[in-house]
C-alpha cells in the first residue's frame, strides 16, 4: 500500500512486537500499512469522527483486515483498556489536543512508547510528555508536499536536556541533516523578520526573539 512520506516516516518508529493503539487514526491507511508490513503487530486504530471511522473502515474492509485491525470509535485512550496497548501512535493534530489526550495517567500505566507527530508546539510537546516520565529516544524532520514535520519517538526512562535540546531536539542536534539545516534557516528568517514587526516597547517579545535568534544562528554555525 502507497501512503505519504510523512506516515511512512511514522511507521519507521513501530516495531512488529509493539501493541499499538493509532489515536486518531483517520483512514486508517498508517494501519493498513504497518499491518500489510509487519503481519504479526497488535492494533487498536480510533478515532472520535464517525466519518473517519467510516472510511477507515472501508479501507480496511477493501484490504481484507477487518479481523487484523481492531477499529474503535471513541474519545483518546478512553477506547482501550491500559493492558491493550503498549505504544501510542499520534498524528496530526495540535499540541493541545494530544495533550489533552495523554493526561490519562491510568491509561499510561503500561505504555512503553509514544510516537507522536504534532502540527503545533513541538517545543512544548517535549516538555509535557517529559514530565510524564518519558524521555527522547528517536527524531525525525521529514519533508511532505513542501511541510517539514517533526516525529518524536519518547521512551519510558528520564534523561535532563537543556534549553537547546528541547528547542532543537537532543537527537534532531545529534544527526543533523539537509532538512534540519534548511528548516531552522527558514525559521531564522522569520523570527529576524518578526523581530522587526515588533514594538520596541514589546520587551518580553523582542527578548524571546532574540534569544532564538541567537541559539538558531549559534546552531547553524556548527554545520
Amino acid at each position: 500500500m502507497r501512503i505519504s512520506k510523512r506516515l511512512k516516516e511514522i511507521a519507521n518508529f513501530i516495531s512488529e512486537e509493539d501493541k499499538i493503539i493509532d489515536v486518531g487514526c483517520d483512514h486508517a491507511l498508517l494501519d493498513i500499512y504497518l499491518k500489510e508490513t509487519m503481519p504479526n503487530i497488535k492494533i487498536i486504530a480510533s478515532d472520535i469522527q464517525v466519518g473517519a471511522i467510516n472510511a477507515a473502515n472501508k479501507n480496511i474492509e477493501k484490504h481484507e483486515l477487518t479481523d487484523e485491525i481492531d477499529l474503535r470509535l471513541g474519545d483518546g485512550l478512553d477506547v482501550a483498556a491500559s493492558n491493550e496497548f503498549d505504544t501510542i501512535v499520534i498524528s496530526g493534530m495540535g499540541f493541545y489536543t494530544i495533550k489533552k489526550i495523554l493526561d490519562n495517567p491510568t491509561k499510561l500505566e503500561n505504555v512503553k512508547k509514544i510516537v507522536i507527530q504534532s502540527n503545533t508546539d513541538v517545543v512544548k510537546l517535549r516538555k509535557n510528555i517529559i514530565k510524564l516520565g518519558f524521555k527522547i529516544s528517536n527524531e525525525k524532520l521529514v519533508e511532505d508536499n513542501d511541510i517539514i514535520y517533526t516525529i518524536i519517538e519518547f521512551i519510558r526512562g528520564r534523561e535532563k536536556y537543556d534549553y537547546n535540546q528541547i528547542y532543537f531536539g537532543p537527537r534532531l542536534m545529534e544527526n543533523k541533516d539537509e532538512i534540519f539545516y534548511d528548516y531552522y534557516e527558514k525559521k531564522l528568517l522569520k523570527y529576524e523578520n518578526l523581530l522587526l514587526q515588533l514594538p520596541s516597547d514589546n520587551i518580553l517579545s523582542r527578548m524571546h526573539h532574540k534569544k532564538l535568534i541567537k541559539i538558531i544562528k549559534e546552531e547553524l554555525a556548527k554545520k
